[in-house]
């Protein structure tokens, strides 16, 4: 029995990551653009409860479909701020949606062919991969000939046809390939579910190894504070500039000192603090060691 069939999420984490996502993508990608991220929002919901209407998959096929537009909505935007900026509004909402409505046509003409493969080739993502998307290189093709035409000598109407044109062929590709892409989408979908079914059964070894975590960040916060407080002379500069470090700063460059990233905003200065400094990085590395040993036995665990 699969781990789908002895324990299955509900569909309030899916649900709401979904949203989360949608909406950080959307509003960052739209920008000042409010009706391009509006219409990503609207879209994404109406062709995800069109998708799960019409074929049976994983409930965290939203996600998988979500990401898709999100990156999708990304590489968009970027296209608009470097070849058509400035565009008219409507027609940067039109083109974006014609490639999600030449899916979702697809999926519903080709409904009854994409749920016969999933339901009896689940999941299939390892032996078709490539095939299933050969359909980038005539979009990335696109992509490439919108930054060989010169776009920026042609008036503000020309660009808006091509960029009409472009995303209307790009419509039909996915149209052409929807069959392929849908299966893949749920098939995506399910191993999500797994992976999020494993992640479920990591929390409480996640849990312990962030506990002692953030124990060693506050003890080695707490030296740095009164280390810098009973010595003579500052203890460390900021930006170049030695002055007395405060408890906030101190938790700070705990952290950055025990995941041993060092911006170098702040940096120690006696020899004292640096002892410190390094006991910490030897902590941290052992530590990581550690944590990542017991959660891979707590996956091994779950496997068993």
């Amino acid at each position: 029995m699969s781990p789908r069939d002895t324990h299955r999420p509900s569909w309030l984490a899916p649900a709401i990551a979904t949203v989360i996502l949608l909406v950080l993508v959307a509003t960052s990608a739209g920008g000042a653009n409010w009706q391009l991220t509006a219409m990503v929002l609207v879209t994404v919901a109406v062709v995800v409860a069109l998708l799960h209407r019409l074929l049976p998959g994983s409930r965290f096929f939203s996600i998988t479909f979500a990401n898709a537009i999100s990156v999708y909505a990304c590489v968009y935007v970027s296209f608009l701020e470097a070849r058509f900026e400035p565009a008219n509004r409507l027609v940067e909402v039109v083109a974006f949606l014609l490639p999600i409505l030449g899916f979702a046509i697809a999926v519903y003409v080709r409904r009854r062919g994409i749920r016969s493969v999933i339901l009896s080739e689940h999941p299939r993502i390892e032996t078709r991969f490539g095939r299933d998307f050969l359909w980038l290189l005539p979009v990335m093709a696109i992509g490439v000939l919108n930054f060989l035409v010169p776009l920026d000598s042609w008036g503000d109407s020309v660009r808006g046809a091509w960029l009409i044109g472009s995303m209307s062929v790009v419509a039909v590709v996915i149209f052409l390939a929807g069959h392929s892409v849908a299966v893949f989408l749920v098939d995506t979908g399910l191993l999500f579910e797994d992976f999020y079914l494993t992640a479920t059964r990591l929390v409480k070894p996640a849990f312990a190894f962030l506990t002692f975590y953030s124990l060693i960040t506050v003890v080695f916060a707490a030296l740095y504070r009164l280390i810098d407080r009973f010595d003579g002379v500052a203890t460390f500069t900021f930006s170049g500039a030695a002055r007395d470090i405060g408890f906030a700063e101190s938790l700070y460059f705990s952290i950055v000192t025990l995941s041993t990233v060092g911006y170098g905003d702040i940096v120690p200065l006696t020899y004292a603090v640096r002892a410190v400094v390094a006991v910490q990085i030897v902590a941290g590395i052992i530590l990581l060691l550690f944590g990542f040993q017991a959660v891979l036995r707590a996956t091994r665990d779950t496997k068993t």
